[in-house]
């Protein structure tokens, strides 16, 4: 891996950090080895909406917990990192495809850290209103659908939870906690 590419890996991660284990977010380093994450699972813990059609009726409901895959291919941050929804159905939102991939209304760019484009994602899911109109919406019928009910304060934002970061204590109190834990995999890894 090009020092350049760890570099950044190991930046994203740090930044990861401060919106670890917060009330609307934890994650854990799915691929790489610490600090040089390369796929992150994200357990998103905000109100949002899902779309279901079952029996020819067609509904629009709300979730509080969805999960979420975040890839971060050998081109990153040259190409953004690829999001997709793991539960079915994926959310229900301008943003996301049907099939649960993320396409955001503002374009990549290298310049930005994974966190802040996972807090823009966040925001978007709880249908902040400056991320949730786009021109060229990823899905048409939740664009329709949130370009109906935009007015109704009872549905937007689907969630009023802040987007707070740690502070740099609980940063090092997380760092700590995952230490034994490495030590416990590596062992565990050596011995078997």
């Amino acid at each position: 891996m090009p020092d350049s590419r760890k570099e950044r890996l190991a930046f994203d991660y740090r930044e990861m950090l401060k919106i670890q284990n917060r009330p609307y977010l934890s994650w854990i380093a799915a691929k790489g080895e610490l600090p040089y994450v390369q796929e992150y699972l994200l357990t998103v813990k905000l109100r949002t909406y899902v779309f279901s059609a079952e029996k020819g009726k067609c509904t629009v409901g709300a979730i509080r917990r969805c999960t979420i895959r975040v890839t971060l291919w050998d081109s990153y941050p040259e190409t953004a990192p690829y999001i997709c929804m793991l539960d079915i159905p994926p959310v229900f939102h301008p943003e996301w495809y049907s099939k649960g991939t993320y396409c955001p209304s503002e374009p990549w760019r290298p310049e930005d850290s994974l966190k802040d484009h996972i807090l823009r994602m966040l925001e978007g899911l709880r249908y902040g209103p400056s991320l949730t109109e786009t021109d060229t919406p990823a899905n048409y019928k939740a664009q329709d659908w949130y370009s109906m009910n935009r007015d109704n304060a009872a549905l937007f934002p689907s969630d009023h939870t802040q987007l707070t970061e740690n502070t740099p204590e609980e940063i090092d109190a997380v760092e700590k906690a995952s230490d034994p834990f490495m030590e416990i995999v590596d062992s565990w890894t050596v011995s078997h």
